[in-house]
């Protein structure tokens, strides 16, 4: 049965209740929904069976991304595995990050080899992943123009040499009703990227802590990028979303 938010949720791992709550009931499409509560009262809900979806279901970005993958990798915010368990299938050395203890665990019982951390803090992990991955709209997870150079730094930190980020967006200005609208320039207004969102996750009783969350343009990433180790090498437009390569220097 599907699980409403409550009014006064307690916070806590609602990613993880989530996923597991999906997985338990076989990963396919069913009644367990992802839903995401905005700052500005703007709800946005998706299915979770979306985290379980074979390859040729998943969007083109997505899909590019694995051609695109090279040598060992490192997947931040890997949430159920879904992108671990192809790679892995593919015979890379693939490691996931999540925030979520939910999500690990699910990982764990698919067999799939991943551990709680943040990118802000990924931990004990040192330098040996050739590919650094960012899916579904993984980006942003560099959550603002702020934070942003110091998370790429810590991407470096785990980086061998020549190693390259693959991560994937959308363009805000792609978004024009007038909660968006409103929403970017409020932004603006307050010196921050048009792009960036406060969210939290809400699932049943459950709420995550407030984060922030960056949906970068090209050229917003460009100059995210500028005096951090990576450069934006290139960027692969999809039918809405867009994938880019950022290489370290």
């Amino acid at each position: 049965m599907p699980r409403e938010p409550q009014a006064d949720p307690v916070v806590g791992d609602a990613f993880g209740a989530m996923v597991r709550d999906c997985w338990n009931g076989g990963g396919g499409a069913g009644e367990v929904t992802e839903l995401l509560e905005r700052d500005d009262g703007q709800w946005y809900r998706s299915p979770a069976a979306a985290y379980f979806d074979p390859l040729d279901a998943w969007q083109d970005v997505d899909r590019e991304l694995v051609r695109a993958v090279r040598g060992s990798v490192l997947d931040v915010g890997c949430g159920a595995g879904r992108v671990l368990s192809v790679l892995r299938g593919r015979g890379h050395r693939v490691l996931g990050v999540d925030a979520s203890a939910g999500a690990v665990q699910v990982c764990a019982e698919r067999g799939l080899d991943a551990v709680v951390g943040r990118l802000s803090d990924l931990g004990h992990l040192t330098g040996g992943f050739d590919s650094i991955i960012l899916t579904g709209n993984g980006l942003g997870l560099l959550e603002s123009r702020d934070r942003a150079p110091t998370l790429l730094t810590e991407l470096a930190r785990v980086a061998n040499p020549g190693a390259v980020i693959l991560g994937t967006s959308f363009d805000p200005a792609r978004l024009s009703s007038p909660a968006e609208l409103a929403y970017q320039e409020e932004n603006l207004r307050h010196g921050r990227l048009p792009g960036q969102w406060r969210l939290r996750v809400r699932y049943a009783d459950l709420a995550s802590e407030w984060f922030d969350y960056v949906f970068l343009a090209p050229d917003d990433l460009r100059t995210l990028t500028t005096g951090t180790p990576w450069t934006l090498e290139d960027v692969w437009a999809g039918e809405f979303h867009h994938l880019a390569r950022l290489r370290l220097r």
